[in-house]
């Protein structure tokens, strides 16, 4: 564990991990026992905690664990309980924007002449008002087929 602030920049797949204060033995007579408090150890190896009870607060830690467990740990009467494993990865973030390869091998899909289904001819035709639109979706999807295949569970066909 960290006991000071690193820098998280946006591309690393780092996520924050939960715990409570376990609390054995109420030295102070205040908290009680059991678990007295929910935390956070955040990835640049901050800690935040939310005390539990009848006056709950919340406390911020710049150097993280070391000073949660150094103020309330005891002397091992209250522990540091991990809600999340080490190993737990993070859940994909929800992709918003479209890669740019991707919208450009879009946007050319959909600029691409595609025939008519009635005279075959791909520029305009004395049948303009036959619907293109399913030669449109083919382009595109033709288009979109690469990215698709790399996503786990896309459709490969």
């Amino acid at each position: 564990m960290s006991d000071g602030i690193r820098i998280v920049h946006a591309d690393e797949q780092l996520v924050a991990r939960r715990f409570v204060l376990r609390r054995r033995v109420d030295v102070s007579g205040i908290s009680g026992i059991g678990d007295v408090a929910d935390g956070m150890l955040w990835p640049d190896g901050t800690a935040s905690i939310r005390w539990r009870g009848e006056h709950p607060s919340v406390v911020f830690w710049d150097r993280g664990r070391v000073s949660v467990e150094t103020i309330h740990g005891h002397q091992g009467a209250t522990e540091v309980v991990f809600v999340d494993q080490d190993d737990e990865q993070p859940a994909p973030a929800a992709l918003t924007v479209a890669p740019l390869p991707l919208y450009r091998a879009v946007e050319i899909a959909l600029g691409k002449p595609v025939p008519c289904p009635k005279c075959e001819r791909t520029v305009v035709c004395r049948c303009a008002q036959a619907p293109r639109t399913a030669g449109r979706v083919e382009a595109v999807l033709a288009a979109v087929r690469p990215w698709l295949r790399r996503e786990a569970g896309g459709i490969a066909s």
